[in-house]
C-alpha cells in the first residue's frame, strides 16, 4: 500500500516523487505489494526509546515501524536542511527497507539478499531527487542503530538503509 503525504511540499514533495517510483519499480518486477511510506518521523517515549512512525493525522501515528510484519520501505530525514543559495536547500535522507526475501522470491533456492538489493538500487537510482552518491548499509544492528526494535528472528527478513544526499531543491517547491 502505498502511504502518501497530502500536499507535500519542498523536501517532502522530493521524498513523495521518489517513494511513488520506487514503489512503482518494485512491485512492478516482484509483482507484490509492499507498504511504502513517506517522510516518517523519530519519536522518543518517557523511557527514551526511539521509535520511527508513519504520521497519519491529528497527532495519531502508526507505531513503531520497525518490526517483521509487512514487507515495507519508509524515510526519515533527521539531518539539517542546509542552504546552499538564495533558493535552494540540501539535505541528507535515509530510506530503510524491511522485506520478507521467501515472500519477494519464493522459489529462489537460496537466500537471494543481493538480487533484492540491486532491484532496489536500480529503483532508488531511476527515482530522482537524490544524488548518486550514495551509502548502503547492510549489517541490521547498524541499519537500526539508535532505534528501539524488537525481532524475535530476524531470518529471512532482509533489512537495510540507504543513506542519500538531496540535489538542491526549493524549499518550499510544490509542482
Amino acid at each position: 500500500m502505498l502511504y502518501e503525504r497530502t500536499n507535500p511540499i519542498g523536501l517532502d514533495l522530493i521524498i513523495h516523487k521518489a517513494q511513488k517510483k520506487i514503489y512503482a519499480a518494485l512491485t512492478k518486477k516482484w509483482d507484490k505489494d509492499l507498504d511504502a511510506y513517506p517522510r516518517c518521523y523519530v519519536l522518543e517515549d518517557e523511557s527514551e526509546k526511539r521509535t520511527v512512525e508513519h504520521y497519519i493525522s491529528k497527532n495519531e501515528y502508526s507505531g513503531n515501524l520497525i518490526v517483521s510484519e509487512s514487507d515495507k520501505f519508509f524515510f526519515t530525514a533527521e539531518d539539517d536542511q542546509e542552504r546552499v543559495n538564495n533558493i535552494q536547500f540540501e539535505t541528507k535522507v535515509k530510506l530503510y527497507f524491511i522485506l520478507d526475501l521467501k515472500f519477494i522470491y519464493p522459489d529462489e533456492p537460496g537466500r537471494c539478499d543481493s538480487k533484492v538489493l540491486a532491484d532496489v538500487v536500480n529503483a532508488v537510482d531511476r527515482s530522482g531527487g537524490f544524488t548518486s552518491e550514495y551509502t548502503i548499509v547492510t549489517d541490521y544492528q547498524s541499519v537500526f542503530d539508535s532505534f528501539f526494535y524488537e525481532f524475535d528472528n530476524i531470518q529471512p527478513y532482509y533489512c537495510f538503509r540507504i543513506d542519500l544526499n538531496t540535489i538542491p531543491y526549493s524549499i518550499d517547491s510544490i509542482c
